[in-house]
Protein backbone atom coordinates (compact mmCIF):
# COMPACT_ATOMS: atom_id res chain seq x y z
CA UNK A 1 0.00 0.00 0.00
CA UNK A 2 1.34 3.74 -1.36
CA UNK A 3 0.22 6.40 -0.34
CA UNK A 4 1.56 9.81 -2.85
CA UNK A 5 1.53 13.38 -1.77
CA UNK A 6 -1.70 15.41 -2.45
CA UNK A 7 -1.26 19.19 -3.67
CA UNK A 8 -4.16 20.62 -1.15
CA UNK A 9 -6.00 23.93 -1.64
CA UNK A 10 -6.46 24.49 2.01
CA UNK A 11 -4.42 26.19 4.09
CA UNK A 12 -1.16 24.47 4.97
CA UNK A 13 0.18 23.04 8.52
CA UNK A 14 0.51 26.27 10.73
CA UNK A 15 -2.92 27.41 9.71
CA UNK A 16 -5.03 26.63 11.43
CA UNK A 17 -4.43 28.98 13.58
CA UNK A 18 -7.24 30.88 13.55
CA UNK A 19 -8.10 29.22 16.65
CA UNK A 20 -11.39 30.86 14.89
CA UNK A 21 -8.86 33.61 15.51
CA UNK A 22 -6.67 33.61 18.34
CA UNK A 23 -4.04 32.27 16.16
CA UNK A 24 -2.05 29.70 17.10
CA UNK A 25 0.33 27.23 16.30
CA UNK A 26 3.15 24.96 17.01
CA UNK A 27 5.00 25.65 20.50
CA UNK A 28 8.61 25.98 21.64
CA UNK A 29 9.13 23.04 23.63
CA UNK A 30 7.16 20.23 25.83
CA UNK A 31 7.68 21.38 29.93
CA UNK A 32 6.20 20.33 33.19
CA UNK A 33 4.54 22.81 35.55
CA UNK A 34 3.89 22.38 39.13
CA UNK A 35 0.70 23.58 40.34
CA UNK A 36 1.36 25.86 43.51
CA UNK A 37 -0.83 28.68 45.27
CA UNK A 38 0.84 31.31 46.68
CA UNK A 39 -2.14 32.40 48.49
CA UNK A 40 -2.53 31.44 52.26
CA UNK A 41 -5.97 30.82 51.29
CA UNK A 42 -7.42 29.60 48.11
CA UNK A 43 -10.90 30.49 47.66
CA UNK A 44 -12.08 28.72 44.50
CA UNK A 45 -13.38 25.07 45.28
CA UNK A 46 -13.72 22.66 42.53
CA UNK A 47 -16.77 21.19 41.43
CA UNK A 48 -15.54 18.62 39.84
CA UNK A 49 -16.32 14.86 41.23
CA UNK A 50 -13.44 12.74 42.33
CA UNK A 51 -11.09 12.03 39.79
CA UNK A 52 -12.57 13.88 37.34
CA UNK A 53 -10.77 16.57 35.73
CA UNK A 54 -13.26 19.58 33.54
CA UNK A 55 -11.23 21.74 31.40
CA UNK A 56 -12.46 24.86 29.55
CA UNK A 57 -12.23 24.95 26.18
CA UNK A 58 -12.82 28.26 24.57
CA UNK A 59 -14.49 27.75 21.40
CA UNK A 60 -16.01 25.24 19.03
CA UNK A 61 -14.85 21.69 17.64
CA UNK A 62 -16.61 20.69 14.24
CA UNK A 63 -15.71 16.78 14.83
CA UNK A 64 -13.34 14.66 16.89
CA UNK A 65 -11.89 13.13 12.98
CA UNK A 66 -8.30 13.45 14.39
CA UNK A 67 -7.20 14.71 11.06
CA UNK A 68 -9.58 17.13 9.84
CA UNK A 69 -9.68 20.78 10.91
CA UNK A 70 -6.96 23.16 12.14
CA UNK A 71 -8.35 24.48 15.50
CA UNK A 72 -6.11 24.71 18.25
CA UNK A 73 -9.03 23.63 20.79
CA UNK A 74 -9.85 20.42 18.59
CA UNK A 75 -6.06 19.31 19.24
CA UNK A 76 -6.14 19.93 23.15
CA UNK A 77 -9.08 17.06 22.58
CA UNK A 78 -7.26 14.68 19.73
CA UNK A 79 -4.06 14.27 21.51
CA UNK A 80 -5.47 13.46 24.66
CA UNK A 81 -7.08 10.04 22.66
CA UNK A 82 -4.84 9.97 19.48
CA UNK A 83 -0.82 9.35 19.56
CA UNK A 84 1.46 10.08 16.50
CA UNK A 85 4.87 8.46 16.21
CA UNK A 86 7.35 11.29 18.17
CA UNK A 87 7.79 14.08 19.69
CA UNK A 88 10.00 16.86 20.06
CA UNK A 89 10.15 20.35 21.32
CA UNK A 90 10.15 23.00 18.51
CA UNK A 91 12.86 24.59 16.60
CA UNK A 92 14.98 21.09 18.13
CA UNK A 93 15.73 17.67 16.00
CA UNK A 94 16.00 15.38 19.38
CA UNK A 95 12.46 13.14 18.90
CA UNK A 96 11.03 11.07 21.77
CA UNK A 97 9.61 8.19 20.78
CA UNK A 98 5.98 7.07 21.31
CA UNK A 99 4.80 4.77 18.59
CA UNK A 100 8.11 5.10 16.55
CA UNK A 101 10.42 2.47 18.20
CA UNK A 102 13.53 3.69 15.86
CA UNK A 103 14.63 5.26 11.95
CA UNK A 104 17.14 5.21 9.60
CA UNK A 105 17.76 8.12 7.15
CA UNK A 106 18.21 6.46 3.80
CA UNK A 107 19.35 10.08 2.20
CA UNK A 108 18.43 13.03 1.95
CA UNK A 109 14.77 12.17 1.78
CA UNK A 110 14.75 8.84 2.22
CA UNK A 111 13.26 7.53 5.95
CA UNK A 112 12.61 4.00 7.21
CA UNK A 113 10.78 3.90 9.59
CA UNK A 114 9.56 0.95 12.88
CA UNK A 115 7.31 1.22 14.87
CA UNK A 116 6.91 -0.99 18.14
CA UNK A 117 5.00 -4.49 17.45
CA UNK A 118 2.79 -5.02 20.01
CA UNK A 119 0.62 -1.45 19.66
CA UNK A 120 -3.08 -1.76 20.44
CA UNK A 121 -5.81 0.72 20.20
CA UNK A 122 -8.74 1.29 22.90
CA UNK A 123 -10.62 -1.77 20.96
CA UNK A 124 -7.23 -3.82 20.99
CA UNK A 125 -6.47 -3.86 17.36
CA UNK A 126 -2.87 -4.05 16.69
CA UNK A 127 -1.74 -1.01 14.81
CA UNK A 128 0.61 -1.76 11.93
CA UNK A 129 2.55 0.23 9.41
CA UNK A 130 -0.25 0.04 7.15
CA UNK A 131 -2.73 1.76 9.37
CA UNK A 132 0.44 4.65 9.57
CA UNK A 133 -0.13 4.45 5.88
CA UNK A 134 -3.64 4.77 6.45
CA UNK A 135 -3.38 7.84 9.09
CA UNK A 136 -0.91 9.69 7.02
CA UNK A 137 -3.02 9.33 4.33
CA UNK A 138 -6.02 11.00 5.96
CA UNK A 139 -3.83 13.46 6.82
CA UNK A 140 -2.90 14.64 3.47
CA UNK A 141 -6.01 14.30 2.16
CA UNK A 142 -6.92 17.08 4.46
CA UNK A 143 -3.38 19.41 4.19
CA UNK A 144 -0.15 19.27 2.27
CA UNK A 145 2.73 18.35 3.61
CA UNK A 146 6.20 17.57 2.91
CA UNK A 147 5.64 14.36 2.33
CA UNK A 148 6.23 13.15 -1.18
CA UNK A 149 5.13 9.22 -0.46
CA UNK A 150 4.62 7.01 2.35
CA UNK A 151 4.75 2.78 1.91
CA UNK A 152 4.94 0.28 4.33
CA UNK A 153 7.61 -1.87 3.42
CA UNK A 154 6.83 -4.50 6.10
CA UNK A 155 4.34 -5.44 9.08
CA UNK A 156 6.00 -2.87 11.76
CA UNK A 157 8.32 -0.77 8.79
CA UNK A 158 7.57 1.40 6.22
CA UNK A 159 9.20 4.21 4.42
CA UNK A 160 9.13 8.01 3.92
CA UNK A 161 10.07 9.97 1.32
CA UNK A 162 9.44 13.70 1.64
CA UNK A 163 10.14 16.63 -1.26
CA UNK A 164 12.26 18.61 0.75
CA UNK A 165 15.95 18.30 2.40
CA UNK A 166 15.53 21.06 5.32
CA UNK A 167 16.74 20.68 8.67
CA UNK A 168 13.36 19.66 10.95
CA UNK A 169 11.05 18.46 8.14
CA UNK A 170 10.81 14.61 8.77
CA UNK A 171 10.70 15.53 12.89
CA UNK A 172 7.58 18.07 12.10
CA UNK A 173 6.32 15.59 9.96
CA UNK A 174 6.71 12.08 12.55
CA UNK A 175 5.23 14.63 15.29
CA UNK A 176 2.13 16.06 13.48
CA UNK A 177 -0.14 13.07 12.17
CA UNK A 178 -2.02 11.31 14.94
CA UNK A 179 -1.85 7.42 13.98
CA UNK A 180 -5.20 5.37 14.51
CA UNK A 181 -6.08 2.17 13.08
CA UNK A 182 -7.92 1.43 9.94
CA UNK A 183 -10.16 -1.28 11.01
CA UNK A 184 -11.37 0.97 13.66
CA UNK A 185 -12.19 3.97 11.31
CA UNK A 186 -14.12 1.51 8.86
CA UNK A 187 -15.97 0.07 11.96
CA UNK A 188 -16.54 3.69 13.63
CA UNK A 189 -20.55 4.17 13.02
CA UNK A 190 -19.09 7.89 12.03
CA UNK A 191 -15.78 7.82 10.83
CA UNK A 192 -14.51 9.04 14.05
CA UNK A 193 -16.75 12.22 14.01
CA UNK A 194 -18.08 11.56 17.20
CA UNK A 195 -16.35 8.54 18.52
CA UNK A 196 -12.88 7.33 19.11
CA UNK A 197 -10.64 4.68 18.54
CA UNK A 198 -6.79 6.01 19.70
CA UNK A 199 -3.84 4.25 21.23
CA UNK A 200 -3.82 7.05 24.25
CA UNK A 201 -5.25 5.56 27.61
CA UNK A 202 -8.79 7.68 27.02
CA UNK A 203 -11.73 7.02 24.68
CA UNK A 204 -15.12 8.90 23.92
CA UNK A 205 -17.73 6.70 23.50
CA UNK A 206 -19.95 8.78 21.78
CA UNK A 207 -23.27 9.39 22.43
CA UNK A 208 -23.99 11.26 25.83
CA UNK A 209 -20.45 12.01 25.95
CA UNK A 210 -20.38 13.66 22.51
CA UNK A 211 -22.56 16.46 22.90
CA UNK A 212 -21.82 18.70 20.29
CA UNK A 213 -20.42 22.53 20.90
CA UNK A 214 -21.10 21.62 24.79
CA UNK A 215 -19.35 18.54 26.13
CA UNK A 216 -16.65 15.78 25.22
CA UNK A 217 -16.04 13.28 27.87
CA UNK A 218 -13.26 11.23 27.77
CA UNK A 219 -12.72 8.03 30.06
CA UNK A 220 -9.58 6.07 30.91
CA UNK A 221 -9.29 2.68 29.37
CA UNK A 222 -8.51 -0.18 31.61
CA UNK A 223 -4.68 -0.66 29.83
CA UNK A 224 -2.32 1.00 27.73
CA UNK A 225 -0.40 -0.53 25.19
CA UNK A 226 2.83 1.06 25.82
CA UNK A 227 3.82 -1.80 29.57
CA UNK A 228 7.27 -0.90 30.24
CA UNK A 229 7.17 2.49 32.15
CA UNK A 230 10.29 3.61 30.75
CA UNK A 231 9.01 4.07 26.97
CA UNK A 232 5.88 5.51 28.17
CA UNK A 233 5.88 9.40 26.52
CA UNK A 234 5.18 12.03 29.14
CA UNK A 235 2.51 13.15 27.28
CA UNK A 236 0.90 9.91 26.94
CA UNK A 237 -0.22 9.37 30.99
CA UNK A 238 -3.09 8.81 32.07
CA UNK A 239 -3.77 10.77 35.36
CA UNK A 240 -7.45 11.47 35.52
CA UNK A 241 -10.70 8.60 35.81
CA UNK A 242 -12.41 11.13 33.30
CA UNK A 243 -11.82 14.04 31.53
CA UNK A 244 -14.92 16.46 31.04
CA UNK A 245 -14.13 19.30 27.93
CA UNK A 246 -16.75 21.98 28.50
CA UNK A 247 -16.91 23.62 25.12
CA UNK A 248 -17.76 27.54 25.95
CA UNK A 249 -18.53 30.03 22.76
CA UNK A 250 -17.90 33.02 24.76
CA UNK A 251 -13.93 34.31 26.39
CA UNK A 252 -15.76 36.08 28.96
CA UNK A 253 -17.57 32.37 30.21
CA UNK A 254 -14.85 30.87 30.25
CA UNK A 255 -12.75 33.11 32.46
CA UNK A 256 -15.71 33.28 34.73
CA UNK A 257 -15.83 29.39 34.53
CA UNK A 258 -12.33 28.90 35.98
CA UNK A 259 -12.72 32.00 38.77
CA UNK A 260 -15.85 29.89 40.17
CA UNK A 261 -14.33 26.44 39.98
CA UNK A 262 -16.53 25.06 37.50
CA UNK A 263 -13.61 24.02 35.67
CA UNK A 264 -10.03 23.78 37.05
CA UNK A 265 -8.26 24.36 33.58
CA UNK A 266 -9.09 27.07 31.10
CA UNK A 267 -7.18 26.41 28.07
CA UNK A 268 -6.30 29.94 26.80
CA UNK A 269 -7.41 32.94 28.67
CA UNK A 270 -8.26 35.92 26.12
CA UNK A 271 -5.64 38.38 26.90
CA UNK A 272 -8.75 41.35 27.80
CA UNK A 273 -9.51 38.93 31.03
CA UNK A 274 -5.95 38.03 31.98
CA UNK A 275 -5.64 40.91 35.21
CA UNK A 276 -9.36 39.56 35.98
CA UNK A 277 -8.61 36.19 36.41
CA UNK A 278 -4.90 36.72 37.73
CA UNK A 279 -6.34 38.54 40.53
CA UNK A 280 -8.57 35.75 41.92
CA UNK A 281 -7.77 33.71 45.15
CA UNK A 282 -6.89 30.21 44.17
CA UNK A 283 -6.40 30.89 40.14
CA UNK A 284 -3.49 30.75 39.08
CA UNK A 285 -2.18 31.72 35.44
CA UNK A 286 -0.12 29.99 33.24
CA UNK A 287 2.58 31.20 31.10
CA UNK A 288 2.88 28.44 28.30
CA UNK A 289 5.35 31.20 26.57
CA UNK A 290 4.72 30.56 23.12
CA UNK A 291 3.93 33.45 20.92
CA UNK A 292 1.33 33.48 18.64
CA UNK A 293 3.19 35.74 16.41
CA UNK A 294 0.77 38.35 14.87
CA UNK A 295 1.27 39.32 11.03
CA UNK A 296 -0.31 41.05 7.69
CA UNK A 297 0.06 40.01 4.24
CA UNK A 298 -0.77 41.91 1.25
CA UNK A 299 -2.43 40.46 -1.88
CA UNK A 300 0.02 39.80 -4.39
CA UNK A 301 -2.41 38.47 -7.82
CA UNK A 302 -1.24 40.44 -11.12
CA UNK A 303 -5.27 42.50 -10.82
CA UNK A 304 -3.71 43.71 -7.05
CA UNK A 305 -3.54 47.33 -6.15
CA UNK A 306 -0.50 46.16 -4.26
CA UNK A 307 1.08 43.56 -7.18
CA UNK A 308 4.61 45.14 -8.35
CA UNK A 309 4.08 48.45 -6.41
CA UNK A 310 6.71 48.21 -3.40
CA UNK A 311 6.27 51.58 -3.23
CA UNK A 312 2.35 51.07 -1.94
CA UNK A 313 3.52 48.00 0.55
CA UNK A 314 6.35 49.92 2.58
CA UNK A 315 3.87 52.72 2.89
CA UNK A 316 1.41 50.78 4.61
CA UNK A 317 3.91 48.97 6.94
CA UNK A 318 5.29 52.70 8.10
CA UNK A 319 1.80 53.80 8.56
CA UNK A 320 1.48 51.08 11.11
CA UNK A 321 2.15 51.64 15.06
CA UNK A 322 2.84 48.07 16.51
CA UNK A 323 2.97 49.54 19.93
CA UNK A 324 -0.44 50.83 19.78
CA UNK A 325 -1.61 47.64 18.10
CA UNK A 326 0.30 45.49 20.52
CA UNK A 327 -1.25 47.71 23.80
CA UNK A 328 -4.95 47.58 21.58
CA UNK A 329 -5.00 43.91 21.32
CA UNK A 330 -2.86 42.30 23.63
CA UNK A 331 -3.89 44.71 27.12
CA UNK A 332 -0.23 44.81 28.70
CA UNK A 333 0.40 41.33 27.52
CA UNK A 334 1.35 41.60 24.32
CA UNK A 335 4.71 43.29 22.88
CA UNK A 336 5.44 44.82 19.38
CA UNK A 337 7.72 42.54 16.75
CA UNK A 338 10.93 43.88 16.03
CA UNK A 339 11.11 41.62 12.98
CA UNK A 340 9.52 40.80 9.42
CA UNK A 341 9.07 37.54 10.66
CA UNK A 342 9.90 34.86 12.83
CA UNK A 343 10.69 33.95 16.14
CA UNK A 344 14.18 33.98 18.74
CA UNK A 345 13.29 31.29 20.26
CA UNK A 346 11.31 29.13 18.25
CA UNK A 347 12.98 29.50 14.14
CA UNK A 348 15.90 27.38 13.37
CA UNK A 349 18.59 29.79 12.05
CA UNK A 350 17.15 32.91 13.78
CA UNK A 351 19.54 35.85 13.11
CA UNK A 352 19.46 39.03 16.00
CA UNK A 353 20.73 40.99 12.95
CA UNK A 354 16.75 40.66 11.74
CA UNK A 355 16.05 42.98 14.99
CA UNK A 356 16.21 45.93 12.95
CA UNK A 357 12.83 47.09 13.13
CA UNK A 358 13.07 47.31 9.67
CA UNK A 359 9.08 49.40 9.17
CA UNK A 360 9.22 51.45 12.19
CA UNK A 361 5.92 53.34 12.77
CA UNK A 362 6.60 56.72 11.10
CA UNK A 363 3.72 58.29 9.42
CA UNK A 364 5.55 61.09 7.43
CA UNK A 365 7.23 58.10 5.49
CA UNK A 366 4.52 56.54 4.80
CA UNK A 367 2.54 59.66 3.80
CA UNK A 368 6.29 60.40 1.53
CA UNK A 369 6.09 56.88 -0.04
CA UNK A 370 2.03 56.97 -1.06
CA UNK A 371 3.36 59.53 -3.43
CA UNK A 372 6.03 57.23 -4.79
CA UNK A 373 3.27 55.07 -5.56
CA UNK A 374 1.07 57.08 -6.60
CA UNK A 375 -1.80 55.91 -4.92
CA UNK A 376 -5.19 57.93 -5.72
CA UNK A 377 -7.59 56.88 -2.72
CA UNK A 378 -8.63 53.55 -3.63
CA UNK A 379 -9.83 51.47 -1.42
CA UNK A 380 -7.90 49.08 0.77
CA UNK A 381 -10.13 46.41 2.05
CA UNK A 382 -8.77 44.94 5.37
CA UNK A 383 -10.05 41.04 5.61
CA UNK A 384 -11.20 40.59 9.23
CA UNK A 385 -13.31 38.36 11.27
CA UNK A 386 -15.65 38.88 13.60
CA UNK A 387 -13.17 36.98 16.59
CA UNK A 388 -12.70 40.58 19.02
CA UNK A 389 -9.19 40.23 19.34
CA UNK A 390 -8.74 40.35 15.26
CA UNK A 391 -11.18 43.11 14.96
CA UNK A 392 -9.52 44.93 17.08
CA UNK A 393 -6.34 44.38 15.51
CA UNK A 394 -7.92 45.79 12.10
CA UNK A 395 -9.61 48.02 13.82
CA UNK A 396 -6.60 49.71 14.85
CA UNK A 397 -4.56 48.77 11.86
CA UNK A 398 -7.33 51.04 9.96
CA UNK A 399 -7.12 54.26 12.08
CA UNK A 400 -3.23 53.97 11.85
CA UNK A 401 -4.00 54.28 7.48
CA UNK A 402 -6.68 56.47 7.55
CA UNK A 403 -4.30 58.82 9.28
CA UNK A 404 -1.85 59.34 6.57
CA UNK A 405 -4.60 59.39 3.73
CA UNK A 406 -5.04 55.74 3.00
CA UNK A 407 -9.25 54.78 2.22
CA UNK A 408 -9.27 51.81 4.38
CA UNK A 409 -12.37 49.82 4.93
CA UNK A 410 -12.92 46.46 6.75
CA UNK A 411 -14.30 43.21 5.60
CA UNK A 412 -15.60 41.15 8.26
CA UNK A 413 -17.00 37.88 7.91
CA UNK A 414 -17.62 34.85 9.87
CA UNK A 415 -14.48 32.54 10.66
CA UNK A 416 -15.47 29.71 8.49
CA UNK A 417 -15.91 32.51 5.43
CA UNK A 418 -12.83 34.51 6.86
CA UNK A 419 -10.37 31.39 6.02
CA UNK A 420 -11.54 30.50 2.85
CA UNK A 421 -11.23 34.09 1.82
CA UNK A 422 -7.57 34.32 2.86
CA UNK A 423 -6.53 32.42 -0.57
CA UNK A 424 -5.29 35.44 -2.47
CA UNK A 425 -6.84 34.17 -5.31
CA UNK A 426 -10.64 35.46 -4.11
CA UNK A 427 -10.28 38.94 -4.55
CA UNK A 428 -11.82 39.40 -0.95
CA UNK A 429 -9.31 41.82 0.15
CA UNK A 430 -6.28 43.77 -0.47
CA UNK A 431 -4.69 43.20 3.12
CA UNK A 432 -5.13 39.87 5.39
CA UNK A 433 -4.33 38.24 8.94
CA UNK A 434 -2.27 35.81 8.18
CA UNK A 435 -1.24 34.34 12.11
CA UNK A 436 0.50 31.07 10.99
CA UNK A 437 1.29 31.17 14.21
CA UNK A 438 4.86 30.18 16.11
CA UNK A 439 7.67 29.69 12.75
CA UNK A 440 9.47 26.47 14.47
CA UNK A 441 10.56 24.58 11.44
CA UNK A 442 10.50 27.47 9.16
CA UNK A 443 10.45 25.62 5.88
CA UNK A 444 7.74 23.48 7.57
CA UNK A 445 5.26 26.07 9.05
CA UNK A 446 5.24 29.96 8.81
CA UNK A 447 7.54 30.12 5.35
CA UNK A 448 6.36 26.90 4.02
CA UNK A 449 2.42 28.59 4.30
CA UNK A 450 2.50 31.78 3.45
CA UNK A 451 5.56 31.29 0.93
CA UNK A 452 5.73 28.06 -0.77
CA UNK A 453 3.66 28.16 -4.01
CA UNK A 454 3.93 24.66 -4.62
CA UNK A 455 1.50 24.21 -1.25
CA UNK A 456 -1.61 25.47 -3.63
CA UNK A 457 -3.28 24.36 -6.64
CA UNK A 458 -3.24 28.06 -7.65
CA UNK A 459 0.19 27.45 -8.32
CA UNK A 460 1.09 30.77 -6.67
CA UNK A 461 1.35 31.64 -2.69
CA UNK A 462 -0.92 31.82 0.06
CA UNK A 463 -1.50 35.75 -0.53
CA UNK A 464 -1.71 34.82 -4.74
CA UNK A 465 1.80 35.51 -5.74
CA UNK A 466 4.04 33.86 -8.68
CA UNK A 467 7.56 35.00 -8.00
CA UNK A 468 10.47 32.29 -9.13
CA UNK A 469 13.01 34.23 -7.24
CA UNK A 470 10.92 33.75 -4.28
CA UNK A 471 10.45 30.17 -4.94
CA UNK A 472 14.21 29.59 -5.66
CA UNK A 473 15.17 30.90 -2.52
CA UNK A 474 12.81 29.21 -0.80
CA UNK A 475 13.62 25.81 -2.64
CA UNK A 476 17.43 26.58 -1.81
CA UNK A 477 16.66 26.08 1.99
CA UNK A 478 15.10 22.26 0.84
CA UNK A 479 17.92 20.93 -0.56
CA UNK A 480 20.32 18.78 0.44
CA UNK A 481 22.71 20.75 3.10
CA UNK A 482 20.80 23.53 1.50
CA UNK A 483 19.01 25.20 5.30
CA UNK A 484 22.02 27.40 5.91
CA UNK A 485 22.73 30.76 7.95
CA UNK A 486 23.65 32.17 4.64
CA UNK A 487 20.23 31.16 2.64
CA UNK A 488 17.98 31.24 5.42
CA UNK A 489 19.05 35.01 5.82
CA UNK A 490 19.05 35.29 1.79
CA UNK A 491 15.65 34.54 2.18
CA UNK A 492 14.18 36.41 5.29
CA UNK A 493 16.14 39.62 3.31
CA UNK A 494 13.65 38.78 0.55
CA UNK A 495 10.47 38.47 2.35
CA UNK A 496 11.74 42.28 4.33
CA UNK A 497 13.16 43.93 1.66
CA UNK A 498 10.16 43.20 -0.77
CA UNK A 499 7.49 43.87 2.10
CA UNK A 500 5.70 40.19 1.13
CA UNK A 501 4.74 39.76 5.11
CA UNK A 502 4.84 42.14 8.16
CA UNK A 503 4.49 40.66 11.71
CA UNK A 504 2.95 42.99 14.03
CA UNK A 505 2.99 41.75 17.54
CA UNK A 506 3.46 38.70 19.74
CA UNK A 507 1.34 37.81 22.74
CA UNK A 508 2.22 34.76 24.77
CA UNK A 509 -0.66 32.22 25.50
CA UNK A 510 -1.67 32.04 29.08
CA UNK A 511 -3.64 28.86 30.80
CA UNK A 512 -4.93 29.13 33.76
CA UNK A 513 -5.32 26.54 36.78
CA UNK A 514 -7.52 25.90 40.40
CA UNK A 515 -4.51 25.72 42.57
CA UNK A 516 -6.29 23.53 45.10
CA UNK A 517 -7.55 20.88 42.33
CA UNK A 518 -4.39 21.08 40.01
CA UNK A 519 -1.07 19.39 41.66
CA UNK A 520 1.09 19.63 38.12
CA UNK A 521 0.82 19.16 34.68
CA UNK A 522 2.58 18.71 31.34
CA UNK A 523 2.91 21.31 28.34
CA UNK A 524 2.59 19.95 25.02
CA UNK A 525 4.88 21.43 21.93
CA UNK A 526 1.77 22.68 20.33
CA UNK A 527 1.90 25.12 23.52
CA UNK A 528 -1.24 23.90 25.65
CA UNK A 529 -1.40 21.92 28.82
CA UNK A 530 -2.11 18.12 27.97
CA UNK A 531 -5.51 17.30 29.99
CA UNK A 532 -4.30 13.63 30.49
CA UNK A 533 -1.45 14.59 32.35
CA UNK A 534 -2.95 16.80 34.74
CA UNK A 535 -2.46 15.31 38.42
CA UNK A 536 -5.20 16.16 40.57
CA UNK A 537 -4.97 17.03 43.98
CA UNK A 538 -6.08 14.42 46.64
Amino acid sequence: MKIKRLIASTLVGAMAFSLAACGSSSSSSSSSGDATSSDAEATVESTAEEGTLVVGLYNSLDSLNPWTSGQITKDMVTFCLYETLASAETGSTDLDYILMKDYTQVDDYTFDVEIYDYITDAEGNNITAADVVFSFGQYMENWATTVESIEATGDYTFEIVLNTAAEGSFEYIVCEVPIASETAYNNSPDQFSTTSCGTMPYVCEGGADYVSGSTIICRKTDSYWQTEEDLIYEGSVANADTIEFDILTESTQLALAIENGTVQVAQFIDASLLDEVSTTDGVELAALAFPEDRGIMFCMTEDSIFYDNLALRQAILYAIDNETVAEACGYGYGEASVVTCGNSELTIGYDESWESDRYHYDPEKAKELLEEANYNGETIRLLCNDNAAITMLWQTVQANLQAVGINAELNVCEGTTYGTYRDGTSGQYELAYAGPGNAGYATTDLWDTLFNRNNYSSGCTWAGLYDDELQALYDALTEPNGYTQENVNAFYEYITENALYYQIYDLDWYAAYNTSAVESYFVDRRGFILANTVVLAE
